[in-house]
Parts: C-alpha cells; structure tokens; sequence
C-alpha cells in the first residue's frame, strides 16, 4: 500500500510540472498577444496623425490657389515663428507645395515637395504623407518598425481671374468701393458722367450704388452691397440725371474682397532682426536709407509744379511721400503729393503717400511704373525695384483716409495706363475732356462728380458676378 502511494506521489508531481509549462506559454501568448495590442493601438494613433495632416495640409495649398495673392502668413513650425507664402495666382505651384509641408511640419510630421502634387488642369491637390511607427513590444517578434501612410485631396474653385491683356473684356473690374456702410448715402460708388462717355468693365460697390449721365447711358456692369448690419444698400439715379446703366444694377449676396490688394506690392520693411510676413530687409544706405525697397525716390512731401522745362516727374521711379510716419511702415505714412504740371510728356511712375493731388493740363501719358498691356514689364521702371506680388504697380496708392485721399481733376485729352488705389478715403475723380484710361479704381469710396472719355476696367474677372469673389476649396474622395 505504501509503495501504490509513492508511485501516486511521482505521478502527481510530474503532472504539476507539466501544468507550469502550459501555464507559462500561456502567459507568453496572452503577453505577447497584449504587446501586439498596445503597439497596434499606438499604430493606429500615428496613422490617424497621419491623416489629420494630410487632411490640413491639402486644405491650406487648395486655400492657398484659391485665393492668390492673399496677405501671408505666419505659423509656428518647432518653436520658430516662420513665413508662410501666399500663392501668386491660381497656377502657383511651388508656394502651394510649400504651404503644404509647412502646415504638416507645424503638426508633427515633416513631408517633402514630392509628396505634394498639385494639378492646375483638374485643380486638385494631394498630399500623401508617411510616417515610421516605432515597435516596442514587437521587437520581441522581430518587428522593429511600420511605416504608416495616408493621403488626401482638396479641389479649388480660383477667385477672379486676371484681365485678358486685350483689357476690353466686359467682366473685368473699372471700379469697385469697400465701404459695406449703407447708412450714409454717400458711401459706396457715386458716379456721373457726361458726353459720350464710354465704361468697358464692372463696376461694384459692397454698399450704396447711385450715378447719372446727360449722354448716351454707356456703363457697364453694376453691382451694390447687399443688406447687412450696417443698413440696407441700395442702387440709385442722382436727380436731374438720366439712367446711365445699360442693364438695371443687381444686389450682391455677399461682400466682395478687393479684386487686388496692392498693400501687398507695398509692405513694411525690417532695420534688423528677422522679417515676418513676407518683409524684406529696409534699404541699407543713400538717401532712402531706412525706407522700403520698393522707393527709388522719396521725402517728407513731394510736389511737382513745372512745366515741359522744368519740375517734372522722372519716368521709371516709385515716388513715396512719408510725411511724419515711419519710413520703414507704409500703413503710417501721411505724406502729401501734389503733380500740377502742363507738359507734354510719356511718363511711367508710381506714387505711393497719404495724399495724391494729380492737376494735370495737357496732352500727358502717365503709366503705372511696370505698366505694360501684356502685365508687368520691368523695362518700364527702375532696375532695383522689386517684381510685384500682384503682378502690376498702381499709378496712385493714397494711404489717407480723407474724402479725398485721392484727388484726380484733369482736363484735356490725357491718357492713364494703371490702376488706383485708395483702401482707407475717398478716390475723388473730375475729369473733362477727352480721356483714355485703362484701369482699375480701388478705394474705401469713390466719388466721380464728372468723368467724360473711354475708360476700360484692367481689373481681375470675378468670378459668379454678384456673390463673393473669394475662391473655394473643400475635401474630396481621392479618385474624384
């Protein structure tokens, strides 16, 4: 009976061993198993990542083609405060790629130009970025690392699109008034004609609308403000005048940007330091030092007064008026200008300052420096100064703010090639005779008390007239 015990004894004891195996093994796959887990888990996480940035960065080069020539940026990329580029037009390939990797480095992860593919035929970007995963239990299965990837497109609609070179498109811009205040009447876009006055282009107001003529009704395209916050817009015809329009105006369902937003051409300047949204260092030495690169002559005031002999512009110059601002900062200058000349001349400048006074009598040409009817021709203007961002130089900037930042009282067969901008005041026009102009006039408000001649808008076409001439971007299904 003994001996059948002790032989029970071993048997039990070889069975607990073999229990102690089965028992670690499973612990072996149940940790294995978990360690798969965990890293699948953390897998997962950095391929969502993944697609997050290619998600954004796809969004922001679309946003980026959409809207061309819009203000640059600034984001935080690893702690360094760094520019990010506007594109130039619809077809600006190379800033979008870079808008793209700067928004996916700025979340983490570093793409490469390669890994973004804009098509300007199909207006669709892609982004695919990749990402390596390291493994940490995996190891213990060999598996040292995965590669995660994803990928994302976005489609973009353009905003305007430039003037035909031709410029006698009936869709591109003549005029166009940001004020979107509709509670004074005088807001917006005042325009009154006489003779055979002719307007080739569109002419928008994002509030109040209101014009006459005593000739021939020969204006293009109109556009007023739609009803906001700020009182309800309204088109309308100045008393004793005739209706000017050659179809009724229509209201506008939403606020148009400015078609060109030429303080881009006209930024601040840095003295030292780093530059910021696309600044480029002041001018080092000479007269100009401390002032913008853009400036090839300029002063506290600046006036011309002479005549075919004497006081005259010099062709070729950017011409800027800083008054008691600060050199280095357009958006403070006060400066004002005055040209009351009578000469016979072909002039090619820009006048950038807080006021402009152009009283002219003659028979002048005066082109925007850079003006050509193709687009920016540097020919025309002073070797140093930079190639615009918007692709021409305005004749006038009026920087002011007053009911006439921008006075143009002219009389006689003047021809003017460039555009005007006056963002802040009032662009104040009296022009008799015959004119030939061909431009685009920006300002806060416009006030034409008499305008006679042929004028052809040089403006961008915008797009779906009479809503928002901002381009859209979205996601879409890769494939689409």
């Amino acid at each position: 009976m003994l001996a059948r015990d002790k032989h029970s004894e071993r048997l039990l004891s070889g069975e607990s061993g073999q229990s102690l195996v089965v028992v670690l093994v499973s612990l072996m796959v149940l940790l294995g198993m978990a360690a798969v887990g965990i890293d699948t888990a953390s897998w997962m996480v950095r391929r969502h990542q993944a697609q997050v940035v290619a998600d954004s960065s796809a969004l922001a080069a679309a946003n980026c083609l959409a809207n061309p020539s819009a203000t640059p940026t600034s984001m935080d990329i690893n702690g360094t405060l760094t520019s990010v580029p506007a594109c130039t037009s619809g077809t600006d390939v190379s800033d979008a790629q870079t808008v793209a990797v700067d928004y996916a480095a700025a979340n983490g992860v570093t793409i490469t130009t390669s890994q973004v593919n804009v098509n300007t035929t199909s207006d669709l970007v892609t982004v695919s970025p990749s990402v390596q995963s390291p493994g940490l239990f995996a190891r213990l299965f060999g598996i040292g690392q995965v590669t995660e990837s994803a990928q994302a497109a976005a489609h973009w609609d353009n905003g305007p699109s430039p003037c035909p070179s031709a410029r006698n498109d009936t869709g591109c811009a003549f005029m166009f008034a940001d004020n979107s205040n509709c509670s004074s009447a005088t807001n917006g876009v005042d325009l009154n004609s006489s003779g055979t006055t002719g307007v080739t282009g569109v002419i928008i107001s994002n509030s109040n609308l209101s014009g006459s003529t005593n000739g021939t009704p020969k204006f293009g395209t109109a556009s007023y403000g739609p009803n906001g916050p700020l009182g309800a817009c309204s088109d309308s015809i100045t008393s004793n005048g005739q209706i000017p329009w050659t179809s009724p105006p229509t209201q506008a369902s939403a606020y148009y940007p400015f078609p060109v937003d030429y303080a881009l051409d006209f930024p601040a300047c840095y003295n030292s330091g780093s530059a910021v949204s696309g600044e480029l260092p002041c001018q080092a030495s000479g007269t100009l030092k401390g002032y913008p690169p853009f400036c090839t002559n300029g002063g506290s005031n600046i006036t011309f007064s002479g005549s075919a002999n004497g006081d005259l512009p010099i062709t070729g110059n950017i011409y800027c008026a800083v008054g008691t601002g600060t050199p280095s900062d357009p958006s403070t200058w006060n400066g004002a200008i005055t040209i009351n000349v009578r000469a016979n001349h072909d002039w090619y400048d820009t006048f950038v300052g807080g006021t402009i006074d152009y009283k002219v009598n003659g028979n002048e040409t005066l082109s925007a420096c850079g003006y050509d009817s193709t687009g920016y021709n540097a020919s025309t203007c002073n070797p140093s100064v930079p190639t615009p961002v918007t692709g021409n130089y305005p004749i006038f900037y009026a920087t002011g703010t007053g009911s006439q930042a921008l006075n143009v009282t002219v009389s006689g067969s003047q021809t003017l090639n460039g555009d005007m901008y006056v963002p802040n005041g009032t662009a104040y026009l009296y022009m008799t005779g015959n004119k030939m102009l061909t431009t685009l006039i920006e300002g806060n408000n416009i006030n034409a008390t008499k305008i006679s001649g042929t004028f052809q808008g040089d403006g961008p076409i915008e797009p779906g007239f009479g809503s928002s001439g901002s381009g859209n971007d979205q996601l879409v299904a890769l494939g689409s």
